[in-house]
């Protein structure tokens, strides 16, 4: 068994979509996880974030959000990222730029960019609006934080893709079908980011391309462009990645990461953690990790997930 250098960051993630907690509990949380090894914050911020301007409704400042007493003012939003930095943890805010953007297609304003009229989920990557509300929302993003090393794009569980007339008409002539118009869009999110803040190393989940060709993704470049946080959640009895994807990833990208789960992703339904599940999950990681070191170029390190809803 090959010894694994494990990456130096550990990051906690706070999934502010459910439930927010209030500044109080971050006070005493930070100091907490710090204490325990934690080196960072994968922060998904979602609709609790501030958005300004033009995107003012899908945010904390919301008319409606500040009628249900919005979780985080502009203040306590900046207040909260000075609590992570007097404990030295690093902040990577986490912002949804194709699946999971509920928060954005359920307004009317923006329902037309929707994949599926009827699904809120998924934003449609061949509308002409799309690209300039994406980069909106990440030039929004970034200007909030300060001294960012990294930004998560998402990209997970694009659940409606190709599906509406303009999506389905690119189809015909796609070279890789799906996989053209999914890669097409991150990729040209992940170049923008990169042009205007090359100082910022781009992080997508990986679910959506572990059925995509390793020479498709060297087509495209991805390996230089973003770098995958492999998810898996599973406890030890269901846990399947397969040599075959760390041989496909440690031939295509520098730089891996890698995500448990300490609460949440057993039920949508779910209220209390399910203990054993998430040890299981742990060990398992370990022992695949330990299992595939060799296969592993650098592992910058690995996320603790705990979802909210």
């Amino acid at each position: 068994m090959d010894t694994l250098t494990f990456g130096i960051q550990r990051l906690i993630h706070l999934d502010l979509k459910g439930a927010p907690p209030k500044l109080a509990y971050f006070e005493k949380f930070f100091p907490f996880v710090k204490e325990l090894g934690a080196t960072g914050l994968l922060i998904e911020w979602e609709d609790t974030f501030p958005f300004l301007q033009e995107l003012i409704h899908i945010g904390g400042l919301s008319n409606s959000a500040q009628t249900s007493c919005a979780p985080y003012t502009i203040e306590e939003a900046k207040q909260l990222l000075e609590l992570a930095a007097d404990c030295g943890l690093t902040v990577v805010p986490l912002i949804q730029t194709f699946g999971h953007l509920e928060y954005v297609l359920k307004h009317v304003q923006w329902r037309h960019l929707r994949e599926v009229e009827a699904y809120p989920s998924s934003i449609c990557p061949s509308h002409g609006e799309t690209m300039a509300l994406i980069r909106t929302m990440v030039k929004q993003m970034i200007a909030f934080h300060s001294n960012l090393q990294y930004i998560h794009i998402g990209a997970d569980e694009v659940w409606h893709l190709g599906l509406c007339a303009t999506c389905s008409k690119r189809l015909l002539t796609a070279k890789h079908g799906k996989a053209s118009i999914y890669l097409d869009h991150i990729t040209e999110v992940a170049q923008h980011i990169k042009e205007n803040f090359p100082h910022l190393k781009v992080i997508v989940w990986d679910d959506m391309l572990r059925s995509i060709d390793a020479n498709v993704l060297q087509e495209y470049y991805v390996g230089s462009l973003v770098e995958p946080m492999v998810w898996h959640y599973n406890n030890s009895e269901t846990f399947r990645l397969g040599a075959s994807l760390w041989d496909k990833y440690g031939n295509i990208f520098p730089n891996i990461w890698v995500a448990s789960a300490f609460k949440g992703a057993t039920s949508s339904c779910q209220v209390v953690p399910i203990h054993k599940h998430h040890v299981s999950n742990h060990e398992a990681w370990l022992s695949d990790l330990s299992l595939h070191a060799s296969k592993i170029t650098n592992l910058r390190g690995i996320t603790f997930t705990g979802w909210s809803r």
